[in-house]
């Protein structure tokens, strides 16, 4: 048996669990947070956020949340999905450089948690985004409204210069308790009021509900005007490594491909079991498809001469990032090859051929390769009955079936590092294959095979790649006279009560903003508290 079949079993579950949960209106219904690091950004900047779920005070289940930025008409230019762990994550948002200096809409959710928790299911705010190469309208008017930032009171909790160069700050006791420092904006945004359910009206209560439990789901429809019972979908996923995935359409020719921990991929390639059909099929955006009506109005972005020596100030600070506060990316888990198998050669211990057939019938005693109506084919060897598939096996290169059985033979490896055989039934979901012959290239480009008409491929991104936010200094062997203006001091999460935390102060003047965000146990809601606080 093979381990994507565990996998596909866990599939069969998330299918059934939300089919049942809707009929007893037993979805868990998940309270969304997010800190963010700033709410005004330059191009080139990251938007980091301290995101929370929570299913009844518990970690949500949900391994997947959305994050996306949506423009003044509702269209998103930036989507990205990312890991959840225990119901948390600080995840990232890359603002390009070709962005529009103006506020946008943004939105962090799950798969089901805009239909099952309303308001709470969705994060929303408004960012706002300065292009310095697109500058937004100057105007010589002063604002009308305040900066509100310069009216938080003092913090009064405890802040300690425990050296020259590092404060110590005491946390308060607080569950899901995080904290961002930073340099204070000027007042580029009125009052926004951000009413859920103006902005959306009636969510549709019969879209399928998919909690993702186990990982990142899929979803694709057949474009057939009729659904074949009897027919399936592979689709192959693929980045620095790849992974095979089958789904049979229901009634409704949709299908569903559970990756399960297989998260990070660029693009994907659909075909159909019968090989000589063309594939008319599609894959669906797995972002919220709902749009603010047509109530919602962002104001525009103006800013005054008084605002150049900020954005000065937030240029250095964007430079000095890089050296200080890049994020650090995280070792990402390797995948382990897709299959228990049998036997496996590296190609390069071997002397090399020009057609995998002659590899095969060398140095690979329980593949036959025979001729048949004048077609190369393959036969495994079915070790646990002593006895010889009469079928091809299922012929892989880089996770992507080969159907052509001579094309697969007459195919030259020398693009191959890796080949695994299979000498035994295995299975896909409900899927049996006679063996397995696998082709894994240096480079996983398929080794410069012929790629198939009839395949479909379609560019796919998976969960983005985990960085970190480190919060000390990273290039301290320059020296103190090092130039040093960052405008964010630390961002982070703490899961003990009452921890401490040290953070370095930037050659940027203040005024600066502490914001501590927390769960309050008593009447369970989220709290953001915001100070003022004096770094000289």
């Amino acid at each position: 048996m093979s381990k994507v079949f565990c996998m596909a079993t866990g599939m069969v579950f998330s299918m059934v669990f939300p089919l049942l949960a809707q009929e007893e209106g037993a979805i868990p219904k998940e309270d969304i947070a997010v800190q963010l690091s700033n709410r005004v950004l330059l191009t080139e900047e990251q938007l980091w956020m301290n995101i929370k779920v929570l299913v009844q005070n518990e970690p949500s289940p949900s391994k997947v949340i959305y994050m996306e930025l949506l423009d003044r008409e509702g269209v998103p230019v930036i989507q990205e999905m990312a890991n959840l762990n225990a119901g948390r994550n600080q995840a990232y948002l890359e603002i390009p450089s070709t962005i529009d200096s103006d506020h946008y809409l943004l939105r962090v959710y799950t798969r089901i948690s805009p239909y099952t928790s309303g308001s709470k299911g969705v994060f929303q705010d408004i960012i706002t985004i300065i292009n310095p190469e697109k500058p937004p309208t100057i105007s010589e008017k002063p604002r009308n409204f305040s900066n509100k930032e310069l009216e938080y009171p003092a913090y009064p909790g405890s802040i300690e210069n425990s050296s020259s160069d590092q404060f110590k700050l005491t946390l308060p006791k607080a569950p899901w308790i995080s904290v961002v420092i930073r340099k204070a904006n000027p007042a580029l945004q009125p009052e926004i009021a951000l009413d859920f359910d103006k902005m959306y009206g009636q969510l549709n209560s019969n879209t399928p509900l998919i909690p993702e439990l186990y990982g990142h789901i899929i979803k694709g429809r057949v474009l057939d005007n009729t659904v074949d019972p009897e027919g399936f979908y592979y689709l192959t996923a693929h980045g620095k490594q790849f992974h095979l995935f089958i789904s049979r359409p229901d009634s409704t020719g949709t299908c569903y491909f559970e990756t399960g921990n297989f998260n990070h991929y660029e693009y994907v390639v659909v075909q159909a079991s019968a090989a000589e059909r063309e594939v008319n099929f599609i894959l669906d955006s797995p972002f919220w498809e709902a749009r603010p009506g047509e109530n919602f109005h962002l104001p525009d972005l103006v800013m005054i001469p008084e605002d150049r020596e900020f954005l000065e100030e937030r240029l250095l600070a964007r430079a000095s990032h890089q050296y200080y506060l890049a994020a650090e990316k995280q070792p990402i888990d390797s995948i382990p090859f897709q299959f228990i198998t049998d036997f496996n050669y590296l190609l390069d211990d071997y002397n090399r051929f020009d057609d995998m057939a002659t590899v095969i019938r060398e140095y690979v005693p329980t593949v036959l390769v025979r001729s048949q109506n004048r077609k190369t084919i393959f036969k495994n060897f079915n070790i646990p009955y002593n006895e010889v598939f009469q079928e091809n096996p299922l012929l892989l290169i880089d996770g992507m079936p080969v159907f052509e059985s001579d094309d697969f033979a007459s195919f030259n490896p020398k693009n191959i590092r890796r080949l695994d055989i299979i000498n035994r039934n295995f299975y896909i979901k409900d899927h049996s294959f006679n063996g397995l012959v696998s082709l894994s290239s240096f480079e996983n480009d398929f080794g410069r095979f012929d790629l198939p008409e009839k395949a479909l491929f379609i560019e796919y991104r998976g969960l983005q790649h985990p960085k970190r936010f480190t919060n000390k200094i990273n290039n301290t062997e320059k020296g103190s006279h090092f130039p040093d203006f960052r405008n964010i001091l630390y961002q982070g999460t703490s899961s003990e009560a009452g921890q401490e935390l040290y953070f370095s102060p930037s050659l940027l003047q203040g005024p600066f903003i502490m914001s501590i965000h927390y769960r309050d146990s008593l009447n369970n809601n989220w709290e953001n508290e915001n100070y003022l606080i004096d770094l000289e």
